[in-house]
This record gives C-alpha cells, sequence and structure tokens, in this order.
C-alpha cells in the first residue's frame, strides 16, 4: 500500500506542465500595422506553461493628425489641431486555444488585456457665438484612455524561433478623461458648444453618452466619457 501511494504522487509530479516545457517562451515583437498610423508599437509575449502567456505591449506615437471621424462640419467650433503624441500602455493574458505543438507559443489563442494611454496635443480653436463677435483660443490638451478588452488571434511559428502574430479582434471598452488648459478663461458659451461638438463625436461610435466640459479654474476644463474601441495588428517577432 506505501509503495503504490508513493508511485502516484510522483506521476501527479511528472506530468505537471512548467515554464521549462515551452522551448522557447520569450518573444519580441513589432507591430508592423502600427507604423503606417505614425506609431512604434513593441510587445514581450512571455510563456507561464504550454498554452499560457503574458505579456505587456509599448507603443510610442511620435506624430499624428486629427483622425477624420472627430470632425465636425457644422460645429460653430473650428478646432485645428497639431501633432499628436504620447504612449500606450497594454498588458495582456493569453490562452493558446489550439496548438500543433503545445511546447510552443503558436496557434489560435484568445486573450484578455488592459490599455492605459496618455496623448497630448495643441489646439487652436475658433468660435462664432451667437450675436457676439468671434473668439479665438490656444489650448493644451491632454487625454487619457483606461481600457479593458478582449482579443482573438492566430500566432504562427517559422522555424520554432521566428513568428507571425495575427491580432484581427481585439475590441475594447474605455473610459477617456479630456483635459484643456487655455491660453485665457473661456466663456461659458464656448464650453456649452464644445460639449455639443464631443456628444456628436462621441455618438458616431454609438454610445448615447452625456459629454459635458466643467470648467476648473480661471483657464481650465476636463470632462469624461466611455465608448468602444478596437485593437488589431500584425506583428513579427523572434522567440528565445
Amino acid at each position: 500500500m506505501i509503495t503504490t501511494a508513493f508511485s502516484q504522487a510522483s506521476g501527479i509530479t511528472n506530468n505537471k506542465q512548467t515554464r521549462k516545457d515551452i522551448r522557447y517562451p520569450n518573444i519580441v515583437k513589432i507591430n508592423t500595422l502600427a507604423l503606417a498610423f505614425t506609431n512604434i508599437s513593441m510587445v514581450y509575449e512571455s510563456g507561464i506553461m504550454p498554452r499560457l502567456s503574458a505579456g505587456i505591449g509599448i507603443g510610442y506615437k511620435y506624430a499624428g493628425l486629427e483622425p477624420k471621424m472627430f470632425r465636425v462640419n457644422d460645429s460653430r467650433i473650428a478646432a485645428d489641431i497639431g501633432q499628436i503624441n504620447g504612449f500606450s500602455i497594454t498588458p495582456e493574458v493569453r490562452y493558446y486555444i489550439k496548438t500543433c505543438d503545445p511546447s510552443l507559443l503558436e496557434g489560435f489563442y484568445a486573450g484578455l488585456y488592459l490599455r492605459y494611454t496618455q496623448y497630448s496635443s495643441e489646439v487652436k480653436f475658433g468660435y462664432e457665438p451667437v450675436n457676439n463677435p468671434v473668439e479665438f483660443y490656444t489650448s493644451d490638451v491632454a487625454l487619457n484612455e483606461y481600457g479593458v478588452g478582449i482579443q482573438l488571434g492566430y500566432q504562427l511559428m517559422i522555424k520554432k524561433r521566428f513568428n507571425i502574430d495575427f491580432l484581427f479582434f481585439g475590441p475594447r471598452y474605455s473610459s477617456y478623461h479630456l483635459n484643456y488648459e487655455f491660453d485665457q478663461t473661456p466663456s461659458q458659451e464656448f464650453l456649452d458648444d464644445l460639449s455639443e461638438h464631443l456628444n456628436e463625436v462621441v455618438d458616431r461610435f454609438g454610445f448615447d453618452y452625456d459629454v459635458e466640459v466643467k470648467p476648473e479654474g480661471n483657464s481650465k476644463a476636463s470632462t469624461t466619457f466611455s465608448f468602444a474601441n478596437t485593437r488589431f495588428g500584425i506583428s513579427f517577432g523572434y522567440a528565445f
């Protein structure tokens, strides 16, 4: 009886999968699609055990202009947005659903990820109030994003070490914090119309969210709103 008990315990220990069972548990990748949007995005993925990994992505946006979806043509506010700079941090965890070789981080995967983004730019506003002279403002604008999402993709290993990561589905829900620092105290009428301007932009994403830009002190204002976004990409990497 004692001999049998020890034999069973030994079998359980031998069948336990660990990081040592992954031949190349570390992968460094670069998202080539992000380069088209003036964004350098690097990802480090580390295997925890066969089929399971954790990673972190770091992106730096070195230049960029306002996306067309943020433009409102019939508004009394004209906004000239300068270059957009900033960075993003994306921790993630993945589970490889189906793989030909469990000792490699490859195949179809599903996962969860978090997202923090900080962008900044200078914006020049021209505002035409009703029955009043045109107002001009210049503001430093900072945008912070806090998001959580899911992702689906396929990672292909080539000659065991090189890989291509196809991230084709990565929706997330994010909370955005937008802060303005104007060169002068903005009028309340301008802030009200700016709120309406932002509401129209958010409505395009299918969310009926009440955006209200509130003054903070003499020359500052801020607002918070939420809507869905997505993540995708094609990355090339090397495993070691």
